[in-house]
């Protein structure tokens, strides 16, 4: 089997099943790298840091999976140029598919949901959207899994999280229904099958993206 590099932002929170962090999400061996200070509070800012990149590509370096991957979405910021540097396919976000999706789906049939919308949406990360104009969803500040991932809390619930988030699709598709949801977040993947169950839509987030480069690594029970 092979294995799957994760870079990995130096959190403690609880990485469950479906989760980029979690071994179960995967058939082969999973190599986490942990960025050492590269916090989420950090990384999810609406003016990311030059200065973090430096440190990010040392840890890179190492990788030695067959696909590189990391923990957060909104490393996607720089993954053009970590993509350069990597010694094998670097994926930083599923919104690296963003302009495929695109150029599938309406402007009416796509949404986006992210653990933070107002930093996505900030000018920096203009170019992860690629002019992407349709709904980007972000998680409550009040809600169980954002706290847990945004304080680095020890302990998550995720039957909460996940009638959480049901919630906030419901809200989305009462306004707005939409065809394909795509899910930023990389803490997100655990929730898909039931928001699937309770909904008619696709999803995609960055498994499947990683499916697509490589059919043996992602665990099909999280497709």
């Amino acid at each position: 089997m092979p294995t799957l590099s994760l870079l990995q932002l130096d959190t403690g929170f609880p990485r469950i099943a479906g989760d980029v962090g979690s071994p179960e999400t995967w058939r082969g061996r999973l190599e986490p790298h942990v960025m050492a200070g590269l916090s989420v509070r950090k990384v999810i800012a609406a003016t990311p840091r030059e200065s973090d990149v430096a440190g990010i590509e040392s840890v890179l370096a190492g990788a030695r999976g067959d696909v590189i991957t990391t923990s957060c979405g909104f490393l996607g910021i720089w993954q053009d140029r970590l993509a350069g540097a990597a010694p094998a396919p670097f994926i930083a976000s599923s919104l690296v598919s963003l302009p495929e999706l695109m150029d599938r789906y309406g402007p009416d049939e796509l949404a986006i949901l992210t653990f933070d919308a107002a930093t996505l949406m900030a000018p920096a990360f203009g170019r992860m959207l690629n002019g992407f104009a349709g709904p980007v969803i972000g998680l409550p500040a009040t809600s169980h899994l954002k706290q847990v991932i945004a304080d680095d809390l020890p302990q998550l619930d995720r039957n909460r999280a996940e009638a959480e988030i049901i919630d906030l699709v419901a809200g989305l598709m009462a306004q707005r229904p939409v065809r394909m949801l795509v899910l930023e977040c990389t803490n997100l993947p655990p929730y898909k099958a039931a928001l699937k169950k309770r909904f008619d839509i696709e999803i995609f987030d960055v498994l499947t993206r990683i499916h697509l480069v490589n059919p043996d690594i992602v665990n099909p029970a999280f497709l």
